[in-house]
C-alpha cells in the first residue's frame, strides 16, 4: 500500500479489528482507525486484548508507537472523519455493502487529496468463486473484476495499482480523480 510512517490509516469493515492491529506492528507514528458497522464484533475490550496480543508478539508496545481510534458507522456512512486519510483499507467488504455508492462517496470524502483505498476482495468467476459470496451469513451477490473497476470509476477513483491475488483474493490499489478530470472523461 506503499504505507510511510506517520501516515493516517483506516481499515473499513474491519470487524474485530484483528488484522488492523496485525497491520499495525508495521506501522510506526500513525494514528489507526479501526472501523465497523457491527457493534458486536467492534468493541473497545476486545480491541484492547488484541493490541495487549500483538505487542506481547512483536515486543514493543503498539501503542507506544501509533494512536488507535474505533469508528462505529452505518450501511451508508463510515462516520470517519473528512479529509484525513493517507491509507484506507477494506478487506472483504465491497461486496457486502448495502449502498455501495454511498459508502464509496463517503470514503472519497476520507481521503486526502493525494489519498489512496485498497480495496480486496472476492469477485465473480475469479480464482474459482462462484456467483455469490460463500460466506453463509453473508451470501451476497458479487461483482465481476469489471463491474467493480466500473464502480470505483463512477465513483471517482482511477485504478493506480493491481497486486497479485493473496490466498485468492486481488487488491486493488485507487487514487482520487481530480473533479476536471473527472469532468472531461464524461464530457468525451
Amino acid at each position: 500500500m506503499d504505507y510511510k510512517p506517520g501516515m493516517t490509516f483506516a481499515d473499513v469493515g474491519a470487524a474485530a479489528g484483528v488484522s488492523t492491529v496485525m497491520m499495525a506492528t508495521l506501522m510506526d507514528k500513525s494514528t489507526i482507525y479501526i472501523q465497523d458497522i457491527d457493534t458486536s464484533k467492534l468493541k473497545l475490550r476486545n480491541v484492547e486484548k488484541i493490541i495487549d496480543f500483538y505487542s506481547k508478539q512483536s515486543k514493543f508496545d503498539l501503542r507506544s508507537r501509533n494512536k488507535f481510534q474505533i469508528t462505529i458507522g452505518n450501511k451508508e456512512h463510515s462516520n470517519l472523519p473528512e479529509k484525513t486519510f493517507d491509507l484506507i483499507h477494506s478487506n472483504a467488504t465491497i461486496h457486502a455493502f448495502d449502498s455501495p455508492d454511498s459508502m464509496l462517496m463517503d470514503l472519497r470524502n476520507k481521503l486526502k487529496p493525494t489519498g489512496r483505498i485498497f480495496i480486496r476482495d472476492c469477485f465473480k468467476n475469479d480464482h474459482s468463486a462462484g456467483a455469490y459470496c460463500s460466506d453463509k451469513k453473508c451470501a451476497k451477490p458479487l461483482m465481476t473484476i469489471d463491474e467493480f473497476i466500473s464502480l470505483m470509476k463512477k465513483n471517482g477513483f482511477a485504478l493506480v495499482k493491481r497486486s497479485p491475488a493473496i490466498k485468492g483474493y486481488p487488491v486493488f490499489g485507487f487514487e482520487l480523480v481530480e473533479p476536471s478530470t473527472k469532468e472531461s472523461r464524461n464530457r468525451n
